[in-house]
């Protein structure tokens, strides 16, 4: 079949929902499917590329930052692809659409169906949908609640990652709830795999993520904060990623004495990222809201234990006391709890996640299972 995929983030851009729709894209054309990409253009970046079933057109549109952009940004990505699918719809036909974000990708899908009767699924990561992340996304949900409500009642599927997404949107949706169905984010699994032998007799903690109030990373460092005054043993920690907070962290880091075991990395290549994957014994995941973290699927699927708040999509990933663990939002004392408790409980007997636990997530969150369930919506379609 013929896809197009709307998502105005794409690699380089954005975070993990521009990861998401490479991983579709390329699944979808590995199956045989001829695909599209509409996206958004980055300096460097090239405006159209090819590679087998996979075209991949990138608008200059308004976009100054690769890791964020604003809802301006997204106003003139959508005037942009509008104009670019007038043309284009006219002399190439497609079978389904797939838009990432009700906004903007849903409205762009939307537009392609009353101009050109293409069917269309909304691919939901979260904020998008009024009212997952209800405190820090009230404002925007208020003033567009009625647009996102005509563009989702207009789609075949809404796909929500998790079980609390669904929920959530299910009754936002009411009457239309059936269209409803949850596809989870993927890993690919065979890239990422243990081998604890690269583990050191060092407790080694990994933090992975932008460095932004919704990570919470404040909590985590007056977690090891706290450990450093209760616990004289040795351990280090490595933060992975990059944004606004990392100068403020860095002092905090430095005024509290840290600094010789936390370490501020940045953003890192997939090599080095499998490499501190496999040598960590724990990786902490504080954030206030999630859809479902590419971070925490990558390294469950390398056999890392997790200790996280109860954001959604480790509530469906972590087997509690299994694979991982929980403690409440914002709770340093009992994150650092957690941290000691482990370092008695687990490092000292050189745990290890049971194989058949990381068999069965594998199975499970495999890309290759995750491209299949998309493929299952535009087959149903397309038997109609």
């Amino acid at each position: 079949m013929k896809i197009l995929i709307l998502n105005y983030e794409y690699p380089p851009l954005g975070g993990g929902a521009g990861v998401v729709s490479k991983y579709h894209a390329e699944g979808l054309a590995r199956l045989g499917h001829q695909i599209t990409v509409l996206s958004t253009w980055f300096e460097g970046e090239k405006t159209y590329d090819e590679s087998g079933n996979l075209r991949i057109f990138k608008l200059k549109s308004k976009r100054r930052y690769i890791y964020k952009s604003s809802p301006l940004e997204w106003l003139s990505w959508i005037r942009k692809s509008k104009k670019f699918l007038s043309k284009h719809l006219v002399e190439n036909s497609y079978d389904f659409c797939f838009a990432h974000f009700a906004l903007p990708g849903g409205e762009v899908a939307r537009f392609s169906l009353k101009k050109f009767n293409l069917p269309y699924a909304i691919v939901s990561h979260g904020q998008d949908i009024p009212w997952f992340f209800p405190k820090q996304m009230f404002k925007y949900h208020l003033l567009t609640y009625l647009w996102i409500k005509k563009i989702c009642e207009n789609a075949d599927k809404l796909i929500l990652l998790t079980d609390a997404m669904k929920q959530n949107a299910d009754r936002f949706m009411s009457s239309e709830k059936h269209k409803n169905v949850v596809i989870p984010n993927g890993c690919e699994t065979k890239n990422f795999f243990p081998d604890y032998n690269k583990r050191e007799a060092v407790l080694k903690i990994l933090f992975v993520g932008r460095l932004v109030s919704q990570k919470d990373p404040f909590t985590f460092l007056k977690a090891l904060k706290l450990i450093k005054e209760k616990d004289i043993s040795d351990f280090k920690v490595h933060i992975l990623g990059n944004g606004p907070l990392k100068e403020k962290m860095n002092r905090y880091i430095i005024k509290n004495k840290l600094d010789s075991c936390v370490h501020l990395k940045g953003w890192v290549s997939k090599e080095e990222i499998l490499e501190e994957y496999q040598s960590a014994h724990l990786q902490v995941i504080s954030s206030k809201a999630e859809a479902m973290s590419i971070a925490a699927l990558e390294s469950l699927s390398a056999g890392v234990y997790l200790i996280s708040t109860p954001v959604s999509g480790n509530t469906d990933i972590i087997t509690d006391k299994i694979s991982g663990e929980f403690f409440e939002f914002q709770n340093s004392q009992q994150l650092a709890q957690k941290i000691m408790d482990f370092k008695v409980d687990k490092f000292k007997v050189n745990y290890r996640v049971p194989d058949q636990s990381l068999i069965n997530f594998k199975t499970k969150y495999d890309w290759s299972n995750i491209v299949s369930q998309l493929e299952a919506i535009i087959s149903v379609k397309a038997s109609v």
